[in-house]
């Protein structure tokens, strides 16, 4: 099967969110009260699973507490606010997205940042140019590692998932491609988590972004 789309995590695939979610989740404990401020290196291992697991997991309470939704509705409030003050493309994302994009295949981006953050993130670094759609579970979407988001995407794009190739950073991506039987699930080593065990020999490692171009040969 001919691969004929590509569909993308954002966080940690297509750009360096880390130092804006970490800028973002210590505006929001600042403003909730707590005294404490998280680092790049302790903020790391919560990006993947959305704003409300972040939230759960840093404050160690259970996801529906409501600590912890206040803490996500804030978090997102000032990401909204602050969408890309540090953020920015990864190396080798602009020309491979340039690339693709000249070959006249469509492409979507599943994501679990809240979908009005998302949306000033895409469109402040540029990459709206290049999707026919951007989900978030905001959207009415159940979560990666879920495939409803892909699927939808693939519907918007008029091709089947297994014409698709879905690139992420992180397990929910891998077990996300894997559910919507995607022609190929490849995973970027520059991202934030390593690629699980049980996967390694089954996604495309891209050492470089620029290697997912590699699928089209």
């Amino acid at each position: 099967m001919t691969v004929k789309a590509f569909i993308f995590d954002l966080d940690g695939t297509l750009i360096d969110a880390l130092p804006d979610i970490r800028a973002n989740a210590n505006r929001a404990l600042e403003k909730l009260g707590y005294d404490f401020q998280m680092s790049i290196e302790e903020t790391q291992p919560h990006v993947g699973g959305g704003a409300q697991k972040l939230a759960s997991n840093v404050l160690q309470k259970p996801m529906d507490h409501p600590d912890t939704m206040a803490m996500y509705h804030t978090f997102a409030d000032f990401y909204e606010q602050h969408p890309a003050d540090f953020g920015s493309m990864f190396p080798g994302v602009k020309q491979t997205l340039d690339t693709i994009q000249a070959k006249g295949l469509p492409m979507c981006i599943v994501t679990a940042k809240p979908a009005k953050a998302r949306v000033k993130v895409t469109k402040a670094l540029g990459l709206d140019d290049y999707m026919t759609l951007s989900l978030s579970p905001e959207d009415g979407f159940a979560k990666k590692p879920a495939p409803d988001m892909l699927i939808e995407c693939c519907r918007a794009m008029g091709v089947s998932p297994s014409e698709t190739v879905m690139t992420g950073d992180t397990r929910f991506d891998v077990e996300a491609g894997f559910a919507a039987q995607c022609h190929t699930v490849a995973f970027a080593e520059h991202g934030y988590q390593d690629v699980p065990e049980e996967y390694a020999h089954k996604v495309v490692s891209l050492p470089k972004f620029t290697d997912l171009l590699k699928v089209l040969d």
